[in-house]
């Protein structure tokens, strides 16, 4: 169940990120450490977690939490829902591939006037695995502007990447848990 992947924003920008139903979970780097946020849904909780001084805060999940702000990470990519949470229009703009993935392409237009294209791996269960932001410049032409993808999916993310750690101390708020 589920999927682990390299989610890129840039090729300096890289955080491990696994999906198991409901369940999410995010690993980055801050302040030279790993930091790790999982977004438990069924749990009505969020734990992040700093296992370099066993330090863990623990919040409240709500409905409105995302543990990636506006990329898709679960599969069965709805392109219609996803164009009406952003205000665009949406339409199927062929087949391509991603990685080696065959995908089929989405292209939003978005209000500001913003095109984002992307790449849905029907192999992956229509997961959404490239999302390519473009802006217009001064001559009214596109220009990239983001492109965020998910890189080396591997199926499946065992349960134990998303449980609570045991012997973590708890800390109150985000400043305590970076110390």
């Amino acid at each position: 169940d589920g999927y682990r992947a390299i989610l890129s924003f840039s090729k300096d920008e890289r955080f491990e990120v696994a999906v198991r139903g409901e369940s999410r979970r995010v690993e980055a780097s801050m302040n030279g450490a790993p930091l790790i946020k999982i977004m438990r849904p069924d749990l009505k909780k969020i734990w992040q977690i700093r296992p370099s001084t066993k330090r863990i805060l623990e919040t409240v999940w709500t409905p409105t939490d995302e543990i990636v702000p506006g990329y898709p990470l679960e599969p069965k990519f709805d392109p219609h829902a996803y164009a009406d949470r952003f205000g665009g229009q949406i339409k199927a703009i062929g087949d391509a591939a991603h990685g080696l993935h065959p995908c089929d392409r989405w292209q939003m237009s978005l209000p500001s006037g913003d095109l984002v294209t992307i790449w849905v791996a029907r192999d992956l269960g229509d997961l959404a695995v490239k999302i390519a932001h473009a802006k217009k410049d001064q001559g009214d032409e596109y220009q990239p502007f983001t492109t965020t993808e998910l890189l080396d999916v591997r199926v499946g993310a065992d349960r134990d990447l998303f449980e609570k750690p045991k012997g973590y101390a708890e800390v109150k708020n985000y400043q305590e848990l970076l110390k």
